[in-house]
């Protein structure tokens, strides 16, 4: 008879006679995986889990900075905008007040403090510079947003 010959997909045909047609194609003999290519598709997953698993604490950390980051930008644009709504000769500056805002991590809340400093610096007699600071700590580092803007009296 003829030996077996595996196709593109690794499969094995067997050539069946019959005495009337010649041959014919028999149902392929599926080849089963060997030890070593269990074991390298086991490591491959159990790597690919170990990364995913990596990656989630950083992605957290990254949003919970994103989210800190927004809120101390949020209480900078409140402040000036509280600020080009006070008459010209009421800007001056502020002592640093602190802010307590509740953040929801993973079904937990985190209370974290912002601290929003007005500093006032007249520029000319009808022009004054307006500079908020929000400080907060994160995971430990010191982090500060600045936001300024200059405001100019219209009356004579």
């Amino acid at each position: 008879g003829t030996p077996p010959s595996p196709d593109r997909s690794g499969n094995t045909w067997h050539l069946a006679r019959s005495t009337h047609q010649g041959a014919q194609l028999a149902a392929p003999v599926r080849r089963a995986f060997s030890v070593m290519e269990v074991i390298v598709a086991a490591a491959v997953f159990v790597v690919s889990v170990l990364v995913l698993f990596g990656i989630f604490p950083i992605s957290a950390r990254a949003v919970r900075q994103a989210e800190q980051r927004l809120m101390a930008s949020h209480l900078a644009d409140n402040r000036l905008t509280l600020c080009q709504s006070s008459a010209f000769t009421d800007l001056r500056d502020q002592a640093p007040q602190t802010h307590l805002v509740d953040f929801r991590h993973q079904n937990e809340s985190v209370t974290e403090e912002f601290t929003v400093e007005q500093k006032v610096t007249d520029l000319t007699p009808r022009l004054k510079n307006i500079e908020v600071i929000v400080r907060w700590d994160s995971e430990r580092r010191h982090q500060e947003l600045r936001l300024e803007t200059q405001i100019a009296s219209l009356l004579p």
